[in-house]
């Protein structure tokens, strides 16, 4: 038994190690030209770390032209209200399925699990006319209507987080004459935290790697950093050492993100997963 478990750490380990290097082997080049000059991205190799670390040229660069600062408010309010809404609506609908019998309930279920078959290609014709005739195209309440939307995913989330709250919370709030919806928002939701809090990290950065659905419904005035990113790196004339400062840029936020919420990330994938 003890060979055994030294060969599962030891295989283990060797994966993380492997997994680590390809993950990180691609940003120590990215990382290197988003310091170098042009003439020295040009004479060096991609490999060869810069002669001056302290060279923001291309950071400033990249945020002053590319307008990367006005990019990220819009990207952060899109996403504050997106998954404030989504969150709240996919608790609700998951409260409402785990809790409640009523005709259709089946069918609500596999109606919501048919929509992870359907490619968002195939309907964005039709939803793009939808948000045309309403008059949303070319402002962010059209990405934050299509972002706001309940997924299957997320709904299976909150029941499984929901089989770990006793019926007999519900039923003591009854007898105390609380409602329904009282008892959803003072008792049932905060105690659905783990789950809510991996949909906002999981979808988060879904939402915020997106560039389809903002690429189709923003103008260029109003962009989210995707976007922002991508019309910065089409552009010929733009060297790419200062693409690479404009990535190592969008990758920051999501750095931050992890670093101060890691102990929430964690306890949020353990409570969404408990049994």
């Amino acid at each position: 038994m003890s060979n055994e478990t030294k060969l599962y750490k030891t295989v283990r380990y060797i994966f993380l190690i492997c997994a680590s290097i390809f993950v990180f082997v691609p940003l120590v080049p990215l990382i290197f030209m988003a310091f170098k000059t042009g003439a020295e991205y040009s004479a060096t190799s991609v490999l060869e770390p810069p002669k001056n670390w302290l060279n923001m040229y291309n950071f400033s660069y990249a945020m002053r032209v590319g307008h990367l600062g006005k990019a990220f408010l819009y990207t952060a309010v899109i996403l504050t209200i997106s998954l404030a809404i989504q969150v709240t609506f996919t608790a609700m609908v998951a409260y409402i399925l785990h809790r409640f019998d009523f005709m259709g309930k089946t069918v609500v279920k596999v109606m919501f699990t048919l929509t992870m078959f359907i490619p968002v290609v195939a309907t964005q014709t039709l939803i793009f006319r939808m948000m045309y005739a309403v008059g949303l195209i070319n402002t962010m309440w059209s990405v934050i209507i299509l972002y706001s939307g309940v997924g299957i995913v997320g709904i299976y989330v909150m029941l499984n987080q929901l089989d770990s709250i006793s019926r007999e919370i519900d039923e003591a709030a009854m007898i105390d004459g609380a409602g329904y919806f009282y008892t959803f928002a003072k008792i049932i939701f905060p105690l659905m935290k783990p789950a809510c809090t991996t949909m906002i990290i999981i979808n988060g950065i879904g939402l915020y790697n997106d560039f389809y659905i903002p690429n189709l419904y923003l103008n260029r005035d109003v962009q989210t950093f995707t976007v922002a990113l991508y019309k910065f790196y089409g552009s010929m004339s733009t060297p790419f050492e200062i693409v690479a400062a404009a990535i190592i840029i969008g990758m920051i936020p999501i750095m931050i993100v992890f670093i101060f919420l890691q102990k929430y990330i964690y306890n949020g994938l353990a409570g969404s997963v408990k049994m």
